[in-house]
């Protein structure tokens, strides 16, 4: 007779679930499918490039990012400076 496993759970014996054991997959697989993954990322990246300013999309797309990106400075500088004058206003107030 073989012994499954278990637990007494309040009295009654309650039998484990039988895990199944994992299959290992060879590492000479796993290698030949990371190879494969990394060739098509390397292809798909080298792809996107060519695209980004070959093409009108793409280059539309890099104008799009650069107007983005300098008008996030220009805001950037614009709350500095108001906060200077700000600063510079509060200190230049006659203390009471």
């Amino acid at each position: 007779m073989t012994e499954k496993k278990g637990h007494f759970d309040k009295g009654v014996w309650v039998e484990e679930p039988v895990v199944p054991e994992k299959k290992e997959i060879p590492i000479d697989t796993r290698l030949e499918d990371a190879t494969k993954a990394v060739i098509a990322a390397m292809d798909n990246a080298a792809k996107v490039t060519h695209d980004l300013v070959a093409t009108e999309e793409g280059k539309k797309h890099i104008e799009k990012t650069i107007k983005d990106a300098s008008e996030q400075v220009e805001k950037t500088y614009s709350d500095i400076l108001a906060r200077v004058k700000a600063e510079m206003e509060k200190a230049s107030r006659p203390k009471k």
